[in-house]
């Protein structure tokens, strides 16, 4: 009896490790990238002033690698649109060309809270997937990127 216990607690401790792990993010297919479109979303609210588009090749794959290899866990769309209600987000939205089309998905995109929490809702191009967050916040790293972008927002 004991035995069937500590087995099934075993098999227990596996299973729920296995609902929530961490893994790290990759991002598949970055030269993909044709323009970036940044937006700040303050007080559920953006402007033109909060916004800027990059179509510098060499720094949206920079901006790709910087992102990618972060420690994240599975999330869920609601968790993740809680989250982005709470706080001063920064999105990150790529397209393929060098328009953004309205009314359409974008091919990738990821979301940055003030505080360095990262979510990514893609995979890769054109692979949506289960969001994602990062286990840590990485203030530093959207620190980084609003440099290397020339944000001041």
């Amino acid at each position: 009896m004991k035995s069937l216990i500590l087995s099934l607690s075993i098999l227990f401790y596996v299973l729920s490790g296995c609902s929530n792990s961490e893994q790290v993010m990759e991002i598949d297919h970055k030269e993909k990238a044709g323009s970036l479109f940044i937006q700040k979303v303050e007080n559920h609210t953006s402007s033109e002033e909060l916004t800027k588009v990059v179509q510098d090749k060499q720094k949206m794959e920079q901006v790709l690698t910087m992102v990618e290899g972060l420690k994240v866990e599975k999330s869920s769309s609601e968790e993740m649109m809680a989250k982005m209600q709470l706080a001063n987000t920064y999105m990150f939205v790529f397209s393929e060309g060098k328009e953004m089309k309205s009314g359409t998905a974008a091919p990738f995109a990821f979301h940055v809270l003030e505080d360095g929490t990262f979510l990514f809702p893609y995979s890769g191009f054109n692979s949506p997937q289960k969001p994602l967050i990062t286990v840590e916040q990485h203030e530093e790293l959207l620190d980084e990127l609003k440099q290397l972008l020339g944000i001041k927002f």
